[in-house]
């Protein structure tokens, strides 16, 4: 595994930033939202079914870019 996610994996991620955005869910009525921790750089992404939950080095709004 990476430093990163060597790092990410042993954060409690508890320092978090002011960064809050609302999130796509492609579940029917389901929205989400993503942070970030200050402490390893994780973006982490939430929503209220589940299907969106993970992490990520880069925001969600990026890795649109990078597909589009």
């Amino acid at each position: 595994m990476s430093d990163f996610w060597d790092k990410v994996e042993k954060c409690n991620h508890e320092n978090l930033s002011d960064y809050y955005k609302t999130v796509s869910c492609p579940t029917p009525y389901c929205y989400g939202y993503e942070y970030h921790c200050l402490d390893c750089g994780v973006y982490i992404s939430k929503c209220g079914c589940g299907f969106n939950n993970g992490m990520s080095g880069w925001p969600q709004e990026r890795w649109g870019n990078f597909y589009d």
